[in-house]
């Protein structure tokens, strides 16, 4: 096989694999509340959200180092983005009415460090992230064997 047709093949099964990932969250997105709504995947002349979240948790990469340590880093991250977009008052109840219905009672210090976190992460939104308003649905993670392959689904209309 030339070069060229091994690079289109892998092109190919690259192109396979994203459709496989869109495909799941889809269906993910159309069990839960959006299931009417219209998906639009990689809307032409826009920012990929999953290039923003990755760029957004990149600094705290060190500390996921297995798949469910990514995850729940993109789950704070995602919280915290959305947090960002509400209104400074309503922000610390937001957060304190996730976390406990995310963390079971007594595990107070667990709760507080996770919250210093999530105000961390929104620090960094508003620092560096300010132009970006879209909001995140949800994500999926793919481990492709060297790493993991982000999809991010996210609002199409930038919110005021």
């Amino acid at each position: 096989m030339t070069p060229s047709k091994s690079r289109g093949k892998k092109r190919q099964r690259k192109r396979k694999s994203k459709r496989g990932e869109f495909e799941r969250l889809k269906a993910k997105l159309e069990q839960g509340p959006f299931g009417g709504e219209k998906l639009v995947i990689a809307p032409s002349g826009r920012v990929k959200m999953s290039e923003v979240l990755g760029d957004f948790v990149e600094p705290y990469m060190d500390l996921a180092d297995t798949e469910e340590t990514y995850r729940k880093l993109l789950t704070l991250a995602v919280m915290a983005w959305n947090v960002s977009f509400l209104p400074e008052e309503e922000q610390q109840e937001m957060i304190d009415r996730v976390l406990e219905a995310g963390i079971p009672a007594g595990d107070d210090e667990l709760r507080t460090g996770l919250k210093g976190i999530v105000n961390m992460l929104i620090a960094r939104k508003r620092a560096y992230f300010s132009e970006y308003t879209r909001w995140i649905i949800d994500f999926e993670i793919t481990d492709t064997g060297k790493g993991y392959h982000l999809t991010v689904a996210s609002t199409l209309e930038e919110e005021p």
